[in-house]
């Protein structure tokens, strides 16, 4: 058995994640997590489908259902979306989805918690527990990497969705500096992969 599921049923747990958030909670923006969410699955594909070793139906897979923790408010509930949805892949039986609901999060196994005050000292914890025995593979790094990609309703370059997280997350200068290192490394670790500039194969520029 695969450790996630195919496209079809992909997209229905999508679909009941996303109805559930609206029906419990409410959702203030489901057109971005909608175009987020399908965005990153849509890019994650096509950078897939120029790297032989990758399948591009799991890329695409993982970059859809990578943010279904967001079924959960996060604020409201004082949790982290990534916690969630690993909890509830492993649940499904979806190991490879859940990892990816942890891994998009954080730029290595060993991140610095400094950089990310933006979750709880208790939910890092967890996650510095679960990463310990991660080597980030290029799934994972493919999903951080699309995760950069879009801001609002936009595809967008680093420097705008970098705007939009100093804007959402009280970080420091030296946090954000960290961030968009590590993006601009995997960006240029996904150029030579794919043998051309990622933002022009995704139309960014």
């Amino acid at each position: 058995m695969n450790g996630y599921p195919n496209r079809e049923q992909a997209l229905s747990i999508w679909q009941e994640g996303l109805t559930f958030r609206i029906t419990n909670y409410g959702f203030d923006v489901p057109d971005e997590y909608v175009f987020h969410t399908k965005g990153i699955a849509e890019s994650c594909e096509i950078i897939a489908k120029q790297i032989a070793e990758l399948n591009p139906e799991k890329a695409y897979v993982l970059g859809l259902l990578h943010d279904y923790g967001k079924k959960y408010p996060e604020k409201e509930l004082g949790g982290f979306h990534g916690r969630y949805g690993y909890d509830e892949m492993m649940q499904m039986g979806f190991p490879d989805v859940a990892r990816v609901c942890l891994t998009h999060s954080f730029y290595s196994s060993d991140f610095n918690k400094d950089d990310y005050k933006n979750y709880s000292s208790k939910d890092l914890d967890w996650a510095q527990d679960k990463l310990k025995n991660i080597i980030f593979d290029d799934y994972d790094k493919l999903v951080q990497l699309c995760d950069m990609f879009f801001e609002g309703l936009n595809k967008v370059t680093f420097e705008k969705r970098f705007e939009g997280i100093m804007k959402r997350h009280n970080l420091s200068f030296d946090s954000i500096k960290n961030l968009y290192h590590h993006a601009e490394e995997n960006k240029k670790y996904f150029d030579k992969k794919c043998g051309t500039d990622i933002y022009k194969l995704l139309g960014i520029l």
